[in-house]
């Protein structure tokens, strides 16, 4: 392998290492102190921003890694590289081409990175709307609802439609049952659309409530675009009247 190789390679497992300790050694290794990293999203400057820079990405996008694509262009100092990044499945969110200065100590004096592709975010899943219901939030902004998304709720003969108006029966029934909680029982999915059962449950005044309901998901590109919620418990039919 050439030195152009040995830091390239370096420079990616940098990014792939979800160890901070180690990851902060790689780092190291594959910057000048100094050195600034640049690209559409993201920017550091010197191994230690650098390497806590890739623990934010990894912490926005957990389970994605990056390999190297082709071979590597080097003119003078300057070196010239391409990437993508995958699932464990093998599946492409992102691509790029990544441009460093090469030292005359085996380190990059700084790097440029470029977007050849769109980063996708991760395909939305009926583990992630399990984990949110176990914990749910609604005061935290989700990139997992599109912009318009449209929600079919019980008792309404129209759709809600954005992001807010989508929420509004969510906040009325944590009002009412602070303690809401609810688990997936089962599902089932084909191309884009899911049908998830769901058993909830929490406290009413002081009546313990126990109902299940199902939720007809349809999503694309990581987002929620669509849900028909169907459920019969007077509770939830009484939410939009």
């Amino acid at each position: 392998m050439t030195e152009h190789d040995v830091l390239v390679s370096r420079y990616i497992d940098t990014w792939n290492e979800t160890n901070p300790s180690r990851r902060n050694a790689l780092a190291g290794q594959v910057l000048l102190e100094g050195a600034r990293y640049t690209d559409p999203m993201m920017s550091s400057t010197g191994p230690k921003e650098f390497a806590e820079m890739i623990g934010a990405f990894q912490a926005q996008m957990p389970g994605l890694t990056f390999e190297r694509v082709g071979g590597i262009d080097a003119t003078g100092a300057m070196v010239r590289f391409s990437w993508r990044l995958i699932d464990a499945r093998g599946r492409q969110f992102a691509s790029g081409t990544d441009i460093g200065e090469f030292s005359a100590d085996g380190r990059f004096a700084g790097i440029t990175g470029f977007l050849d592709s769109t980063l996708m975010g991760q395909p939305w899943s009926v583990e992630k709307y399990a984990a949110f219901w176990a914990a749910q939030d609604f005061g935290k902004p989700s990139d997992e609802l599109a912009a318009d998304i449209e929600g079919y709720w019980p008792g309404l003969q129209a759709p809600l439609k954005g992001v807010e108006a989508y929420v509004r029966p969510l906040h009325e029934l944590l009002r009412h049952v602070p303690d809401f909680r609810l688990e997936v029982a089962d599902y089932a999915s084909r191309g884009d659309t899911v049908f998830i059962r769901w058993i909830a449950t929490g406290t009413h005044g002081d009546m313990p409530l126990r109902f299940e309901g199902v939720d007809c998901v349809r999503h694309s590109n990581g987002q929620v675009y669509e849900n028909r919620i169907y459920c019969d418990h007077p509770l939830i039919q009484a939410l939009n009247q």
